[in-house]
């Protein structure tokens, strides 16, 4: 009897242990947010600042770091470190919906806190995106110049220097508020400038050709921020 009762109790104390490490979050402190407007949200945050998300992605791969998801429309990547090993790992490109903690110190960190594999859509979680809105800038103000022109430029610009140009070019690739833009040479480098943007812009396509107008800041290099895309 004694060993029956021993037994027993090893046996709930290993249960309530297993219960705890699966204690559910509280899904409704979690704001719905795109990938994409979470970049954003990380650009604006505060240092030291602690957010909470959720969102509707689809898996990429694993690393010794974590997870990485894209968003649905493969326009920006977002990257999970999963502390919770009772966390299932999803299959390849399987979509679902992540809840994660951000938290800045001067980049964010994030925190996998739940994957919920049942809801694979935005409208589940009551996203609403943000929307691309015209911005007030005097686009008269900006100078044209090519973009081999400028890398000359910016590599004779002073520390804190601010300048604006406007540059014709094609649409290479985008990564959340990171966009990349080539020149339109005919040789097969061309010139690539990266910028950084601030709001959400329509989507564009690979190699469309479009006006960029952007604010470079000297540092110890550029820093580029887009302005507007004139299509």
């Amino acid at each position: 009897m004694r060993k029956f009762l021993w037994g027993f109790f090893i046996f709930f104390v290993v249960f309530s242990l297993s219960g705890c490490g699966q204690k559910k979050i509280d899904r409704d402190q979690y704001t719905a947010i795109d990938p994409f407007d979470y970049k954003l949200n990380e650009r604006k945050a505060d240092d030291g600042s602690v957010r909470k998300f959720k969102s509707v992605v689809q898996f990429w791969f694993k690393s010794d770091k974590g997870l990485t998801f894209y968003s649905l429309d493969h326009g920006t990547t977002l990257d999970v470190v999963v502390t919770n090993k009772r966390i299932t790992h999803p299959a390849a490109d399987q979509i679902a919906t992540v809840y994660y903690t951000a938290t800045k110190k001067r980049l964010d960190t994030l925190v996998l806190d739940e994957i919920d594999y049942n809801n694979t859509t935005e409208e589940g979680i009551g996203l609403v995106k943000s929307t691309p809105v015209p911005p007030v800038i005097d686009r008269a103000s900006y100078t044209e110049i090519e973009p081999f022109d400028y890398k000359i430029e910016a590599a004779n610009a002073e520390q804190g220097d601010t300048r604006k140009y406007k540059s014709t070019m094609l649409f290479s690739a985008q990564n959340g508020i990171t966009f990349h833009f080539v020149s339109e040479e005919t040789d097969e480098e061309g010139t690539l400038l990266t910028l950084r943007a601030d709001r959400r812009f329509p989507p564009l396509t690979m190699g469309q050709k479009v006006t960029v107008y952007y604010t470079a800041a000297k540092g110890i290099v550029d820093s580029l921020s887009l302005d507007d895309i004139e299509f």
